[in-house]
């Protein structure tokens, strides 16, 4: 997994540049230890080229109770800890792994499943190619109110596009 330490510093750097001018150390950490849990799924599954069974999802979905679990309670807040089990929850509802909906889903889990998404649609993995920048960005745009919160979403396109990139 040589994307992994990359991808959590991006994910991490994607989610505080949503908040503007202001940086919020408990996000950035909640960004890098996002996918610590996947530290317990098999490298055979994380490798897999091909689409994952459905057995094999199911074992890759419990990263995130894995990491959340990982963070002790004593060094790392109660904020962190949730936003790292709860950042494939999806804003209908339809996530994992409460099946929390809307503005049930913890601020800083929202803000993370773009960052987490965006940043993996735009990097090779073992199972598909990349996506552009700006196919990223539409894709994200279009799964607002669905996937994504669309608040979030807003603050994101926002902040690419100070960046210099497009969304049709």
């Amino acid at each position: 997994m040589p994307y992994f330490i990359n991808h959590c510093e991006n994910v991490a750097s994607y989610a505080v540049s949503m908040q503007g001018t202001v940086f919020d150390p408990a996000l950035f950490m909640a960004g890098l230890f996002h996918d610590l849990g996947k530290m317990r799924i098999p490298y055979s599954i994380l490798e897999t080229r091909g689409v994952l069974t459905a057995e094999e999802y199911e074992v890759v979905k419990k990263h995130s109770h894995y990491g959340s679990s990982m963070l002790d309670k004593r060094s790392y807040s109660d904020k962190i800890i949730r936003a790292v089990l709860h950042h494939h929850e999806r804003w209908d509802g339809n996530g994992y792994p409460g099946g929390l909906k809307g503005e049930n889903i913890p601020l800083y889990s929202r803000i993370l499943a773009v960052a987490d998404s965006f940043d993996a649609m735009t990097a090779d993995r073992p199972y598909r190619r990349h996506m552009s920048q700006d196919a990223a960005l539409t894709e994200i745009a279009v799964n607002a109110g669905t996937q994504f919160d669309p608040n979030v979403v807003e603050m994101f396109l926002l902040q690419m596009k100070q960046k210099g990139c497009r969304c049709s």
